[in-house]
C-alpha cells in the first residue's frame, strides 16, 4: 500500500513538471503595462494635508499591449499589513507611511511595480469636470436624495429628481462622495467614482495633447506627487496615445466578490481581504485580453 502511494505521488509530480512549461507558455506576462497610484483626500478642505486619510485609492494601469486603461479601486477599509508588518486599514497607509509606504505595500500584495503616485484633493477636480462640460449619469431616488443632502439643496444646478441628469463638477463630486446608497459603503462609492472617471476618459479622447496638458495644469496646484515633471509628461503622452488610439476603459475592484469577509480592527470595521486571491485575479486581467 505504501509503495503504491509513493508511486502515485511520483507520477503526479512528474505530470506537474511536464505540464508546467506548457502552462507558462499559455499566458505570457504582460510587460507593456505601467502602473500609477492615484490617492484622493476625500475632504472638503481646499489644500492637501499630509495627515489626512486617503479614502480614494486607485491603481491606474496604462496597457499598451491590449490597448486599454485599467482603473482598479482598492477599497479604503481593506485590511493590509503596513511596512512594519502590522495590520491597518488601506486608507491609513499614506497618513503614517507616506508615498513610499503605500506604494511598497501595494507592490507587495499585488506583485506589480508602481511607477509613482499622485495625491489629489478632490475639491480641485470640480473645475476639471466643468472644463470638460460636465457628465451625464443616471441616478436613483436614493442617490438624488443623498446629493441634495450633501449640498443642502443649495445649488442652482441641482437635479430636479432621479433619472438621467447632467452634473456640474460640484454635483458630480457630491455624487461620488456619498456612501449611504446603492450597494452601500465604499463598494457603491467607488463604483460611482469609476462611472464619472469613465465619462471624463471618453471626453479626453477629443482633446489635443496640449489641451490635455492644459487640463493637468488646471489641477496641478492641488496635487502632490513623487513623480518628476518628465515622468508626468511621459504618463500624459502614453495616456493620450491610448485614448486617441481607441483604448478601452476597464474597471476593476479590490477586493473582488467572494474574496473577503467582514472583521474588526481596533474597534473599527474592516474588510479581511484574501490578497493572494485578488493578486491572482488582477494578474489574470493584466495578462489576458478581455
Amino acid at each position: 500500500m505504501t509503495g503504491r502511494l509513493i508511486a502515485a505521488l511520483l507520477a503526479a509530480l512528474l505530470t506537474l513538471l511536464l505540464c508546467a512549461p506548457a502552462l507558462a507558455e499559455d499566458v505570457q506576462e504582460n510587460t507593456q503595462v505601467k502602473h500609477y497610484l492615484l490617492l484622493g483626500e476625500d475632504g472638503y478642505a481646499d489644500d492637501i494635508t499630509d495627515d489626512a486619510r486617503t479614502d480614494t485609492i486607485v491603481i491606474v494601469s496604462l496597457d499598451e499591449k491590449y490597448n486599454r486603461v485599467i482603473m482598479t479601486s482598492v477599497l479604503r477599509d481593506s485590511k493590509i499589513n503596513n511596512p512594519r508588518g502590522n495590520p491597518t486599514k488601506a486608507n491609513l497607509l499614506y497618513k503614517y507611511h507616506g508615498f513610499d509606504g503605500v506604494i511598497g505595500c501595494m507592490e507587495r500584495e499585488l506583485g506589480i511595480d508602481i511607477e509613482g503616485a499622485v495625491l489629489v484633493n478632490f475639491e480641485n477636480v470640480k473645475p476639471v469636470i466643468d472644463a470638460l462640460g460636465g457628465v451625464d449619469i443616471e441616478i436613483s431616488e436614493s442617490e438624488y436624495i443623498a446629493i441634495k443632502r450633501i449640498l443642502l439643496g443649495q445649488d442652482p444646478n441641482m437635479p430636479e429628481g432621479p433619472g438621467m441628469v447632467h452634473m456640474t463638477g460640484r454635483i458630480a463630486l457630491a455624487y461620488m462622495r456619498t456612501r449611504a446608497v446603492g450597494q452601500g459603503g465604499d463598494f457603491g462609492r467607488t463604483e460611482r467614482q469609476r462611472k464619472v472617471v469613465s465619462q471624463l476618459f471618453d471626453k479626453c479622447r477629443d482633446l489635443s495633447l496640449p489641451e490635455l496638458i492644459g487640463v493637468y495644469n488646471q489641477i496641478s496646484a492641488g496635487l502632490k506627487m513623487d513623480l518628476s515633471a518628465m515622468d508626468i509628461l511621459g504618463a500624459l503622452a502614453s495616456g493620450y496615445s491610448l485614448m486617441t488610439g481607441g483604448a478601452d476603459f476597464v474597471e476593476f475592484r479590490i477586493p473582488q466578490d467572494g474574496t473577503y469577509s467582514y472583521g474588526s480592527l481596533d474597534g473599527s470595521s474592516v474588510l479581511d481581504v484574501r490578497w493572494s486571491t485578488n493578486r491572482t485575479r488582477f494578474h489574470e486581467l493584466l495578462n489576458q485580453a478581455q
